[in-house]
């Protein structure tokens, strides 16, 4: 039993290392609760501060939602005349650049449009003319969804419009920021730049920058909560408070109403609903392996297989028992003779012993078929043949007869023409003895 204690614990250090690498590819390790102050606004997400229950309710209502997991370069080449939802924050680590965000404003100018859903829509869009005034101070963000809620959010409905249409008892959070539009100062010819609290800009920045006129559907004395602008040929919707669409949010009140009339604007004409998902981290990989593998625990598959073909290798090359003698070698094997003096024979490159060996017991054997003397001449021999009709060439026969005289009278002869030769004679021999059971039979 001791011999085999080795194999045996390796095998239980695999078998219990195979196992934990399961159990921790199936664990999944906390993660911070979802709260408003750490939410995940994926449309993949379930969870309380997701927004999966607006993008199935697109799909539920029959409108075509799908999901935008590239940069915003493509959306003049693959979603002209689209709809675009940004739920925001995205991750930081994901998030548009300045090149990225001017690609979108120029999409929505070219007849897009866009719902931006945030408490700081000027990451999303990028305008400097938007600034989101928070109504947060001393609120504790991580309160469960309940306690969140504004009971005076029917107040904040400003007019009567497709967006507020059936709205009465709404459940926004008291996080909502307020939305004001500031439109840029462009400086006056001929002077000089001055420091000045307003943002400034140059005219054609300011040209590219403005939003048209603004509807303010919801919000107060602050600013607003829920607003559209018209945007070159297309058309910007702003609404400050995530909340409202949330998993945790969307059925509380009449904020379902508030959803439907942001799908019925968004989805009119047919177009399609795309949720922005590139910047939550789903942004589509150019690598379609990569992208196969996306969500499987593949790096755990690899790293167990790497695992066992180490400990294999590691095992292999161990001994699990004590080490046993070498087979001594058969010294009665009546070979052992005939390979030491082909060994010496080599050694001492004395290739005219070895054909004395072969030679005379070849010519004697073909001496014996032909019915001549041992003693005959080359020539004797062919003319022998001739007359026995053998299957034999009388040319080849001659040859190799007189190459091994020359070699045994002291002739120098090479390993490869040995080998030649003692071939030869091997094949004339056995058509010797063929031809002789023929005749006999």
């Amino acid at each position: 039993m001791r011999r085999y204690f080795s194999l045996i614990l390796t095998l239980a250090i695999i078998l219990g290392v195979l196992a934990a690498l399961s159990a921790l590819s199936f664990v999944e390790f906390d993660r911070p609760a979802e709260s408003e102050a750490l939410p995940r606004r994926s449309s993949y997400n379930a969870g309380p501060t997701g927004v999966r229950a607006f993008y199935q309710l697109l799909e539920e209502s029959g409108s075509r939602a799908a999901r935008w997991r590239e940069d915003y370069a493509q959306l003049n080449e693959r979603a002209a005349g689209a709809s675009l939802v940004m739920v925001g924050p995205g991750l930081s680590d994901a998030a548009a650049g300045a090149e990225e965000k001017r690609a979108l404003r120029r999409w929505v100018a070219g007849g897009g449009q866009l719902l931006v859903v945030s408490r700081n829509p000027r990451e999303e869009f990028g305008n400097p003319l938007i600034r989101a005034i928070s109504r947060a101070r001393g609120e504790d963000w991580s309160l469960p969804p309940e306690d969140l809620v504004d009971m005076q959010s029917d107040a904040l409905t400003l007019q009567p419009t497709e967006l507020t249409r059936g709205i009465s008892g709404l459940a926004l959070s008291r996080l909502a920021s307020r939305l004001r539009f500031e439109p840029l100062q462009a400086p006056a010819a001929g002077t000089a730049p001055t420091p000045a609290p307003e943002p400034t800009a140059s005219a054609e920045q300011v040209e590219e920058e403005s939003l048209g006129a603004m509807v303010a559907h919801m919000g107060d004395g602050d600013g607003a909560v829920l607003a559209d602008f018209d945007y070159g040929d297309g058309r910007v919707i702003f609404l400050s408070d995530p909340f409202v669409i949330a998993n945790n949010g969307i059925a509380r009140g009449s904020n379902l109403a508030l959803a439907l009339n942001l799908v019925r604007v968004l989805a009119a004409d047919g177009r399609i609903v795309y949720f922005d998902e590139a910047h939550h981290g789903y942004r589509e990989s150019r690598n379609r392996l990569f992208a196969y593998f996306r969500g499987t625990p593949i790096w755990w598959v690899a790293g167990q297989c790497a695992l066992i073909a180490a400990l294999l290798g590691w095992s292999v090359s161990r001994r699990f028992a004590r080490p046993m003698p070498l087979q001594p070698p058969d010294r009665h094997s009546p070979l052992e003779f005939v390979g030491s003096m082909a060994n010496l024979q080599a050694v001492a490159r004395a290739r005219d012993l070895a054909l004395e060996n072969i030679y005379p017991r070849f010519r004697a054997q073909l001496a014996r078929a032909l019915g001549v003397s041992v003693r005959a001449g080359v020539e004797d021999f062919a003319v022998a043949i001739g007359r026995r009709r053998l299957p034999l060439d009388a040319v080849e026969v001659m040859r190799t007869m007189r190459e091994c005289e020359r070699a045994l009278a002291g002739e120098e002869i090479g390993d490869d023409r040995l080998v030649d030769l003692v071939a030869s004679m091997r094949r004339m021999a056995a058509a010797v003895h063929a031809g002789r059971r023929s005749s006999a039979r």
